[in-house]
């Protein structure tokens, strides 16, 4: 967070004094695209290169395989995955912009929230282009607010959403018979199992940071807030209850809350061994693979707490600098097909939560959903958004981890 932050304080010294904008850079002759037409006739047969987070496996595979087959069979693209965290490719664009590298190395980006609002303020996306994409006019919920804001952050056509994402639980339903379906019910079963939860250590642990956020909507009883304004004393006190309700939890938690998961896959490692019974994460149909593919058992299965469950979404931006802009468009739009987006859907394929509106698929399209959410170890888009909750504005997200970790994990 520490080094985010100076990022961003390093963004903002270095534009007021270059004078620049948000938008693209000096050199780069930018292309003229008005029309789909246009961005077809400029970007076929060229290159793609894509910044983007490594760490999964199943996601490279997707990209690797059926994502570039199919751009190359649609466009001739040859699309170049590199694996790079946010925080490099963030650096990686500071350094060419300073150096007014244009055009620049990288034609894609994976990003949202913090990362999104760094470089949009700091004039490393180009855009807007949204509007130009036809599979999001076609498919897409227009008035979706996670089409015009990314944590608050306006978007204003400067990264295009690739698919959502929303915290499920996963227990076994052979020691768990009947799963807490509130933040209330689960101090009730953490009590009669003690040792048997826990939830990945914030700060670094994305997972366990949206576990905590979604608890501040049952145990404030509050919803619009968390999209609104508010200072840090007011946010401060809001968050009392939430504190006194992890304190209250800690020590019923696995090693009696001293220590914590370091992060999601740690956790799943405890939940697959059987010292937790539960465990977590925003790949939807995660839990469903791993049942496939027997590294859970049968009686594993997912859900949602009755009360909600915090979702978001995650987006694809084109750096400001990006020497193939048509064709990172028909990358773009390729990726937000209802094709891409079920088949990253599939369990044994990614899991990730499609970013469409399904009342606006065809009947092929709507059957080929209904087949993965009948599997018994998933679970359906209805009930996902029936009880998602939204995603809090950016600056809350870090005062969050700040909290947790002077108030309740330090204990």
């Amino acid at each position: 967070m520490k080094g985010l932050k100076r990022l961003s304080a390093m963004l903002m010294i270095i534009f007021m004094l270059a004078g620049c904008s948000t938008g693209t850079g000096n050199n780069v002759e930018e292309p003229t695209m008005s029309t789909w037409e246009d961005v077809l006739a400029q970007g076929k047969n060229k290159e793609v290169t894509i910044l983007m987070w490594g760490g999964n496996e199943s996601i490279n595979k997707y990209m690797d395989g059926f994502v570039s087959a199919k751009v190359k069979e649609k466009y001739g693209i040859t699309l170049k995955r590199v694996p790079m965290n946010a925080p490099e490719f963030m650096s990686k664009l500071l350094n060419e912009k300073k150096g007014n590298l244009n055009p620049g190395t990288s034609d894609l980006l994976w990003i949202n929230a913090e990362n999104f609002r760094t470089a949009k303020q700091g004039g490393l996306l180009w855009g807007p282009f949204t509007d130009l994409l036809p599979n999001v006019s076609q498919y897409y919920d227009l008035e979706a607010s996670d089409l015009h804001y990314d944590t608050g952050i306006p978007i204003e056509g400067h990264e295009a959403i690739w698919g959502r994402a929303q915290l499920v639980l996963t227990y076994d339903s052979e020691y768990v018979k009947e799963p807490p379906k509130s933040f209330e019910e689960l101090m009730v079963w953490v009590k009669e199992n003690p040792g048997k939860f826990t939830y990945p250590k914030l700060p670094d642990d994305f997972v366990g940071a949206a576990f905590i956020r979604t608890a501040y909507y049952e145990l404030t009883g509050e919803r619009d807030v968390f999209q609104k304004d508010m200072t840090r004393e007011a946010f401060n006190e809001l968050s009392k209850p939430v504190v006194a309700y992890f304190k209250e939890m800690n020590p019923y938690l696995w090693r009696e809350g001293k220590a914590f998961p370091v992060s999601q896959a740690q956790q799943d490692e405890l939940f697959k061994n059987g010292e937790v019974y539960m465990t977590m994460g925003f790949e939807i149909g995660k839990t469903a693979g791993q049942v496939k593919t027997g590294v859970y058992p049968e009686s594993v299965k997912t859900y949602v707490f009755d009360t909600g469950t915090i979702g978001n979404s995650h987006y694809l931006a084109v750096p400001f600098n990006s020497p193939n802009k048509a064709a990172a468009l028909l990358v773009i739009d390729f990726l937000q097909s209802p094709e891409a987006q079920i088949e990253k859907l599939k369990p044994e394929v990614w899991g990730d939560m499609p970013g469409f509106d399904t009342n606006k698929l065809d009947a092929s399209q709507k059957s080929q959903l209904e087949t993965l959410e009948s599997d018994p170890a998933s679970i359906s888009m209805e009930t996902l958004t029936n009880n998602r909750l939204p995603e809090m504005q950016s600056q809350y997200i870090d005062w969050i981890k700040e909290i947790w970790t002077d108030e309740i994990g330090g204990q």
